[in-house]
């Protein structure tokens, strides 16, 4: 049986999403905990694949991975959750054996921004980035051809700008370059023509935003999953809860005293 997962993860807490021999990553957690719960031993006859290798900093609320496994899907959660440390299982779905989850229908990034930016400044450069653009600009590994993202949003949220960006695919540091471009031109330091001359294809470096605000949310393939809630995940994301709520109140109370 073929079962994927889907994961959440602090992409603080890694060295990026790919395996490396000497460094601790999501996916080595991630065949660790399989691994210790005799879900698999050999990552290549199990077919042990991801959707989306995020960057170092990246965290996901969806990331997807797949591999052959003898237990059902929602036995699989449990074993995963019992094991892994920093990576959580919260749905599965029993899928064909040929299934790659990097063949995604959508993929669903979001950037948050607490600059003091336009939102109507950021919607109107983010309007170029949709149709067939030339992205070379914005990714360290170029298309070979024209690419188009699905959607690209901009909303407030209190006190944070939410950027929301849909394609079904997307290159190295896409996203972040995008939005070093979308910030760049909300503060007027670069023109709306500069960037609709990079999307044309002429040669660009807008920077790149930092990874720690980037959360990839969801990869959709048309099919549902279904949502497990097992003890352990949920006590310790009830405990994650507490401890950033004691933060901020601990953030707003130097606030009140440094403003006494």
């Amino acid at each position: 049986m073929r079962v994927a997962l889907k994961i959440a993860y602090d992409g603080g807490a890694f060295f990026g999403h790919q395996r490396q021999p000497d460094r601790r990553t999501v996916e080595g957690e991630c065949l660790a905990a399989l691994r210790a719960g005799k879900i698999l031993q050999n990552p290549r006859e199990s077919f042990f694949r991801s959707a989306s290798r995020t960057d170092r900093g990246v965290s996901a609320v969806g990331n997807v991975i797949a591999f052959d496994a003898a237990l059902q899907g929602d036995a699989v959660v449990g074993v995963f959750n019992d094991h892994a440390e920093g990576v959580w299982a919260w749905a599965y779905s029993e899928v064909p054996p040929a299934f790659h989850p990097r063949h995604a229908i959508e993929r669903w990034y979001r950037y948050h921004l607490y600059n003091d930016l336009s939102v109507d400044s950021l919607r109107e450069v983010g309007a170029l980035f949709l149709g067939d653009r030339d992205f070379r600009s914005f990714t360290s590994e170029p298309p070979t051809g024209p690419f188009a993202l699905n959607s690209l949003d901009v909303t407030r949220d209190a006190d944070v700008i939410v950027v929301d960006v849909r394609a079904s695919s997307f290159r190295r540091g896409m996203v972040r370059r995008i939005v070093a471009a979308m910030v760049a031109f909300a503060r007027d330091d670069v023109a709306l023509d500069a960037v609709q001359a990079a999307l044309e294809g002429e040669q660009h470096d807008f920077g790149v935003a930092a990874a720690e605000p980037l959360f990839l949310m969801d990869v959709s393939y048309g099919f549902p999953f279904q949502v497990v809630r097992k003890g352990k995940a949920l006590d310790e994301w009830h405990a994650l809860r507490i401890d950033a709520a004691l933060r901020l109140r601990w953030l707003r109370a130097i606030d009140l005293a440094a403003s006494a």
